[in-house]
């Protein structure tokens, strides 16, 4: 038997939910979260094991941040006094790890074979947008890549390292 509290209250108010939208219902979902009190034991209360799905609404509302207004920009690094070699390697090393060497989208086997698959089998045709959900993932590690590969050439810059 469920005992009363704002976690019970919200259930009563739940037959409305049937209406909202998912963004609504993520709202109502991390609004159970605080419904414990400090006298019941731990497991015992719906808002408890509610605690779940209300961290997983609350992280894909970030993502749907992200999503909507682009990855945050990022603090430019602070440059260690370096000497021209050292700077001139880490910079060497930072536009090699930006290069992209996967192959284009049609010669990609994986995009070949889901395509294939999909003629018999049509689920595998979900598999085709992977990759672009797996570039939106990376995009905040490109940019931080690339803050640091201008921070290093803004000291090479202070330096002089670019004069003969």
């Amino acid at each position: 038997m469920l005992k009363s509290g704002p976690a019970v209250d919200a259930i009563a108010f739940m037959p409305s939910v049937s209406r909202c939208s998912p963004p609504c219902v993520a709202l109502l979902l991390a609004l159970l979260v605080p419904g414990t009190s400090a006298d019941e034991a731990p497991g015992t209360t719906l808002a408890h094991a509610m605690r779940p799905a209300a961290d997983f609404a609350r992280a894909r509302a970030a993502d749907g941040y992200e999503i909507l207004l682009g990855p945050s920009p990022p603090q430019a690094p602070e440059v260690a006094a370096a000497d021209c070699a050292t700077l001139y390697a880490r910079r060497l090393e930072l536009t090699r790890a930006g290069l992209d060497h996967r192959p284009t989208f049609w010669r990609d086997p994986r995009h070949a074979g889901a395509v294939f698959v999909g003629a018999i089998w049509t689920p595998a045709f979900y598999y085709l947008p992977y990759r672009a959900v797996a570039e939106l993932a990376t995009r905040g590690a490109d940019a931080a890549r690339q803050a640091e590969l201008d921070a290093l050439r803004h000291s090479a810059a202070r330096q002089r390292c670019f004069e003969r």
